[in-house]
């Protein structure tokens, strides 16, 4: 090919331009809002005492760690495994109360911030020394509709508990779920070993002081139980029912109730045991909505220019 002739010198000039055009492209080109299916959650982690107690193991050969720290551990590498445009936040429960901290963010521009507020979760922020999953799970189920959303349908629920009501609930006493169910989607997470176990107890400085004991722990549910009569030997109805095992000081996870409850508010269950089970349970179908993304095209006509610059 000539490289004096009239063709080669247009081509020698037209890319240049259109390199230059790119790489200016490339630099100014604002992000584009795109519509597109990301998961948007808030995680709801309960952080009552039981929560301390030391029979989570996420990795084979390690030793136990606090029914929390797992949680917390899955839920940051969660966290870091979102894509991008996907949003989060963070919730505790304590009682029979749900508190949502924020409304969900984006992962990416704020995962920082994210990790950050999870580190400070423990059980010394809570302000209820009772736990009612049940009536935390309704709470829970009723704070998410109210929450800012760019979507047509509310964020969806991640719900992290070992099961654990203290005092333990008398079945007459339960929450039931006709008027929440199916409203918000999610995911019931259980945490924890089915042996039961002590529980740790600490002071507010986090200084260990032993373990609870039974007379520090109510062992039954006494609004649930019937009233004793006034005559010696008289058997009462409802004598035939269980009586308390006393070992309400102990704690295992209790899978059959949260099975039982998601099941009633149409949610999945899901146990954790890997830290890919969260990395899942944040991924799933379940929490995606339809949501308009800033999304960088930049990289087009940066690709672009460097092809360009290939061919020259």
């Amino acid at each position: 090919m000539n490289l004096l002739s009239p063709s080669w010198r247009k081509h020698r000039v037209a890319v240049p331009l259109a390199t230059a055009a790119m790489l200016a492209a490339a630099l100014l080109l604002p992000d584009i809002r795109i519509t597109r299916a990301v998961a948007q959650a808030v995680v709801v982690i309960d952080v009552t005492q039981s929560m301390n107690t030391l029979d989570c193991r996420l990795d084979r050969d390690s030793a136990a760690v606090s029914r929390l720290a797992c949680v917390k551990d899955a839920l940051a590498e969660g966290l870091r495994e979102m894509p991008c445009g996907s949003q989060l936040a963070w919730g505790v429960f304590t009682g029979n109360q749900t508190f949502v901290l924020a409304a969900p963010v984006e992962v990416c521009t704020h995962r920082s911030d994210l990790l950050d507020a999870l580190a400070q979760l423990d059980w010394r922020i809570g302000w209820d020394a009772g736990s009612r999953i049940g009536g935390a799970l309704i709470s829970a189920l009723r704070a998410l509709p109210a929450l800012p959303h760019d979507s047509d349908r509310a964020p969806g629920l991640v719900f992290v508990t070992d099961g654990q009501e203290a005092p333990p609930l008398a079945l007459r006493n339960r929450r039931h779920f006709e008027d929440y169910a199916g409203k918000v989607p999610g995911v019931v997470v259980g945490v924890g070993g089915d042996t039961l176990q002590p529980i740790p107890k600490y002071d507010m400085d986090g200084k260990y002081l032993g373990e609870w004991a039974a007379d520090d722990v109510p062992q039954m549910d006494v609004s649930g139980q019937r009233a004793l009569s006034s005559v010696p030997n008289e058997k009462m109805v409802g004598e035939e029912e269980a009586v308390p095992t006393g070992t309400e000081h102990l704690s295992s996870l209790k899978e059959p109730y949260l099975q039982l409850i998601a099941g009633e508010a149409k949610l999945d269950y899901r146990r954790l045991v890997r830290r890919a089970d969260m990395v899942e349970v944040l991924q799933s179908p379940l929490l995606r909505r339809p949501l308009p993304i800033e999304t960088d095209l930049r990289w087009i006509p940066a690709a672009a220019a460097l092809l360009l610059l290939l061919v020259a």
